[in-house]
C-alpha cells in the first residue's frame, strides 16, 4: 500500500484563517491567520477548513477497501477503471491467515484469475469478464477532498473499530496532513 500526497493549498493554515476572518472583521496578516485558523479548529468551528483541499494518490489496496473508502460521501475519486484496465496476474491484498487458509485464499484467487483470463480469451469483454476478479484486487485512485472532510475520514477510518487496511490507510493520510498543516 502506498499514499502519496499530490496536492495540498499552499500555506492551508494561513488562508484557512484569511477566510475565517470574514467572520471575526478581523486584520489580514499571516502571523493572524494562523492562531485564528488554530482557534477556528479548538472552538469547532469546522467550516472554516472548507477552505483548504488535499489530494492524494493512494495504490496497492483492494478493491474491498476501495469500497469503504468511496462511502466518504464528501471526498471525490477518480479510479483505475477494470473496465479500460487488464488485470491479468493483478496483485493482491492479503489479510493475516493460518497456513491453511492461505492455501484456501490463494487457490481462489489463482482460480478466478484463470477464469478472468479464460473469458478474455473468449471475447467477453473487459468490463464483463472483472465480474470474476477477487475483491482483493489491487486498485488504485486519486481522492480530493476539504480538510474537513479528510478530517471526519481520519476520525472515522483511523479508529480501532475500523477495518485494518482502511485504518492503515486513514493513519498515513492522517500522519502526512499532520507535517503538511
Amino acid at each position: 500500500m502506498q499514499v502519496t500526497l499530490e496536492y495540498i493549498t499552499p500555506d492551508a493554515e494561513n488562508f484557512i484563517g484569511k477566510m475565517a476572518g470574514i467572520c471575526y472583521d478581523a486584520i489580514d496578516s499571516p502571523t493572524r491567520n494562523v492562531k485564528r485558523a488554530a482557534k477556528c479548529a479548538q472552538d469547532g468551528h469546522l467550516a472554516t477548513l472548507r477552505f483548504a483541499s488535499a489530494v492524494f494518490n493512494v495504490s496497492g489496496i483492494s478493491r474491498v477497501c476501495s469500497h469503504q473508502f468511496v462511502r466518504s460521501k464528501h471526498l471525490d475519486f477518480l479510479q483505475r477503471s477494470q473496465r479500460y484496465c487488464k488485470d491479468i496476474q493483478a496483485e493482491v491484498t492479503q489479510p493475516k491467515m493460518t497456513d491453511e487458509q492461505e492455501a484456501e485464499f490463494f487457490s481462489a484467487i489463482i482460480s478466478s484469475q484463470q477464469a478472468y483470463e479464460a473469458l478474455l480469451k473468449l471475447g467477453m469483454k473487459k468490463e464483463d469478464a472483472r465480474f470474476v476478479l477477487p475483491e482483493a484486487t489491487h486498485t488504485e485512485f486519486n481522492v480530493v477532498g476539504n480538510l474537513q472532510a479528510w478530517r471526519d475520514f481520519i476520525k472515522l477510518r483511523a479508529d480501532t473499530h475500523a477495518q485494518w487496511e482502511i485504518r492503515e490507510v486513514a493513519k498515513q493520510i492522517n500522519n502526512i496532513l499532520a507535517k503538511e498543516c
